[in-house]
């Protein structure tokens, strides 16, 4: 198992490919690549989840956007497909709770009935942050046992963790250039979603709060400017892009005592000498 994880923008699909490419040299079957990212698996979002890439991935653009995803559904469907991998397989992770069920032998909260969750949902709606205190109260009312913690257990897989760490400046430049092209390219999909809404359907909460789809629906509402929407966007990815790379940092410390190797560099290139040679590295 190669798992390649890093923020947003900073080159993780290209890496991820060409390692999976570098695996696959000499043999009749292609090394998979399994994206591990929250949004990527919905339909509907190419543009705005920059599902592009050059080689053909597993769970990308597999459910629709009326559908609810979690990390259970994420992890199990990893699982499925790392253990039908004869040559294992190599992970692109951008959302790292997702990395963590997969790689660690962790408990995973059971699935709760729908009428329960709307119910936690209208409860946990004024409170600061609605999507945690309705996930925690949706468990308590369903009876749901308590849950360990998402950072302790075993590793499921012998594991390479390459953690790719741009210097700062050059990942807010890529963000930039990405939040541009989502604004010039997403707006049929943002029309799309709103279509469904007006249709009456239901789009998952999580996709109606993810980058670039808010600033969308109101550039297509015209409540925003395109050079607003995509000021916003940047923001926002940049303050996702922090999140991640806390979340990572800890995850490299966290598997660097039993994973095979831990390697963490700042550009693809280096992530990808690293590897061939078989060096370790942290810091």
């Amino acid at each position: 198992m190669v798992a390649v994880c890093g923020p947003t923008a900073a080159g993780k699909s290209d890496l991820a490919d060409d390692l999976a490419d570098h695996l696959s040299s000499g043999r009749d079957r292609r090394t998979p690549v399994v994206v591990v990212d929250s949004m990527q698996v919905y339909s509907g979002l190419e543009e705005i989840s920059n599902q592009a890439r050059r080689r053909q991935a597993e769970l990308v653009s597999i459910v629709p956007i009326t559908e609810r995803w979690t990390v259970a559904r994420h992890a199990r469907a990893a699982q499925a497909l790392i253990s039908g991998s004869v040559d294992g397989a190599v992970l692109d992770a951008g959302t790292g709770m997702y990395l963590n069920a997969i790689l660690l032998d962790v408990p995973m909260a059971p699935e709760v009935p729908g009428p329960i969750r709307e119910e936690a949902l209208r409860v946990a709606s004024g409170l600061t942050n609605p999507r945690r205190a309705s996930r925690a109260l949706e468990l308590e009312m369903a009876g749901a046992s308590r849950r360990g913690s998402i950072w302790q257990g075993p590793l499921r897989y012998d594991t390479t963790l390459l953690y790719l760490r741009p210097e700062r400046n050059h990942l807010d430049a890529r963000i930039a250039a990405r939040s541009a092209r989502i604004v010039a390219r997403g707006i049929e999909e943002a029309r799309r979603i709103r279509s469904i809404r007006e249709h009456g359907e239901t789009v998952n909460p999580s996709v109606i709060e993810a980058v670039g789809v808010g600033e969308l629906l109101a550039l297509v509402d015209g409540e925003l400017a395109p050079d607003e929407a995509q000021a916003r966007i940047s923001a926002r990815t940049r303050r996702l892009a922090r999140r991640q790379m806390r979340w990572f940092d800890k995850l490299a410390r966290t598997l660097e005592p039993t994973a095979s190797r831990v390697a963490v560099a700042q550009t693809p290139d280096e992530l990808l000498r690293l590897h061939t040679m078989h060096d370790t590295m942290w810091g």
